[in-house]
């Protein structure tokens, strides 16, 4: 039978007392658990639109046959990023895919990507 003490008009039983510091801790590592992953999604989230801002700045300055606004815009992409461009019976569709690390090396990479199509005002080549 545990011993209980009387504490201010409260009885209040020893030998739990280091109870809740245990449990603050589990809430305090699993809410940083909670902040990396929600920190990593929206790196994620914000990673797809620069991908489709991308894509659909690079099929219009190809379908202008604009090379020094699409190097512009490529150099603004971080090095992962790839770009094809393809022109098929007078239209220009540009596919933009990253693969990010939103959480460094130790968790699986997301690929983002975002396609546009638009038509070829240059004539095509």
């Amino acid at each position: 039978m545990r011993r209980e003490r009387d504490r201010g008009g409260r009885r209040q039983r020893l030998g739990q007392h280091g109870m809740v510091t245990v449990e603050m801790a589990f809430a305090a590592l699993g809410l940083g658990v909670a902040m990396v992953f929600c920190v990593g999604i929206l790196a994620v989230s914000v990673g797809e639109v620069r991908c489709v801002d991308a894509a659909s700045q690079i099929a219009r300055q190809a379908a202008r046959d604009d090379l020094g606004a699409i190097a512009e815009v490529e150099h603004s992409l971080p090095d992962s990023a790839r770009v094809d461009i393809t022109r098929d019976g007078g239209q220009v569709t540009v596919t933009v895919s990253w693969p990010m690390r939103p959480w460094g090396g130790w968790l699986p990479a997301f690929t983002v990507h975002a396609t546009a199509a638009i038509a070829d005002e240059g004539g095509g080549s």
